[in-house]
């Protein structure tokens, strides 16, 4: 099932419940009742430190849900397993998106309906997913740094995140931009991470990937506790 109404939901815990959120990752598909609403709903874990660290943050997880309509994402947030997630956390983020344009599957499919319109000068968001060859994985982190490096210099990215279903062989990257230019600035024009992505085409370092772009529909949560430029570019 491919949707066009796409939430990516954070959730950060407090240090002694890391045991607990890490043994409910491992077991979630159990928590998946009948009162969930049919639609793409991944549960992952998210990069320590900055989001992009080949170690797991043990405290932060990210819920992508796309769901046909409203309604849906009601009954999911009222659902069982929904509030055993959001429950015992202490600070979340929620970000609704419109997927604009977009190439490449994830699980072998396209999960995504594109409208196809042009970004507009608002905030957009982008979505990366890769599945690395087992004998890529070295050659595959180590042009992260670089990457994470001219992430921190560039202007105008307000959140960046990394998670992944598998460790070490599944990296999928959220990027929230303040505008089109600023996240074009980031990824193409001999960037690190345009170098990447050529090294990766040339020398087939991925079986899989996504690259998706969306327009921001909303973002609500407790802003500041996960970036404050995200914080000050929501009040502006």
């Amino acid at each position: 099932m491919s949707t066009d109404r796409v939430t990516f939901s954070f959730f950060r815990y407090p240090l002694g419940y890391s045991p607990a959120a890490f043994l409910f990752m491992g077991f979630r598909r159990l928590f998946i009742g009948p009162d969930v609403p049919a639609g793409d709903i991944r549960l992952m874990g998210c990069g320590g430190g900055d989001g992009f660290s080949i170690l797991p943050d043990p405290r932060t997880y990210c819920l992508l849900s796309g769901l046909p309509d409203a309604a849906d994402d009601q009954r999911l947030r009222q659902s069982r397993f929904y509030r055993r997630i959001a429950g015992p956390s202490e600070a979340q983020l929620h970000i609704e998106l419109r997927p604009l344009s977009g190439h490449g599957t994830w699980a072998g499919r396209e999960p995504f309906e594109y409208s196809g319109e042009r970004a507009t000068d608002g905030p957009v968001a982008v979505l990366t997913h890769a599945r690395v060859r087992r004998n890529r994985v070295r050659s595959f982190w180590s042009a992260v740094p670089a990457i994470r490096q001219h992430l921190h210099q560039v202007p105008g990215c307000w959140f960046h995140i990394g998670f992944g279903e598998t460790p070490l062989r599944t990296l999928a990257t959220f990027t929230l931009w303040q505008d089109t230019e600023q996240m074009r600035a980031f990824a193409y024009h001999k960037s690190p991470h345009h170098r990447t992505l050529r090294a990766a085409r040339q020398q087939d370092w991925l079986s899989e990937s996504i690259f998706v772009r969306f327009r921001v529909v909303n973002v609500t949560g407790d802003l500041s506790a996960w970036s404050p430029h995200l914080a000050a570019g929501a009040a502006a």
